[in-house]
């Protein structure tokens, strides 16, 4: 019973470990408090500048609009940072190649386990061989049972 559990949700965060890395990315992304501070006097700024006629006081709007540009360059450095190529394909990827390598891993270790043992009186005759592998008839081997839950996990869209 634990190897079905266990198999079973390995492979559906396999198949959805990108579900996974997206979480993680935005609460790695998630803004600083010093981008908040950036993101507030941006807000303040525009609210000013919007208030002022830009024909009429050209200079005085001339004046906030660098100072948004400078804000803007700040927290496009803040992002640069966080925007990282490697950690956002690093996180996708990785995790999908991490839970692939455990999978077979333990596909290799329980190759002499079965998954569930059927009852004697269901009987499974094309395809018996095919479900029980390396065992005799009558049960579901590791490898089969990882191939459907994985199967059925793609199945489902999250």
């Amino acid at each position: 019973m634990f190897l079905l559990i266990i198999t079973t949700l390995l492979s559906f965060i396999s198949v959805h470990s990108t579900v996974l890395g997206k979480q993680v990315l935005k609460w790695i992304n998630k803004p600083s408090i010093k981008e908040k501070e950036l993101m507030t006097q941006k807000n303040e700024l525009k609210k000013v500048q919007n208030s002022i006629s830009i024909t009429d006081n050209f200079a005085k709007y001339s004046k906030i609009q660098r100072q948004i540009n400078k804000i803007d360059e700040n927290l496009s450095d803040f992002r640069s940072e966080k925007n990282n190529l490697y950690i956002h394909f690093g996180l996708t990827y990785g995790l999908q190649i991490f839970f692939a390598i455990v999978l077979v891993g333990l596909s290799i270790y329980y190759r002499s386990t079965p998954v569930i043992a059927i009852d004697k009186s269901i009987d499974l005759t094309p395809f018996s061989y095919l479900i029980s592998y390396p065992h005799s008839e009558n049960v579901v081997s590791f490898h089969f049972w990882v191939l459907c839950s994985s199967t059925t996990a793609r199945l489902i869209k999250l």
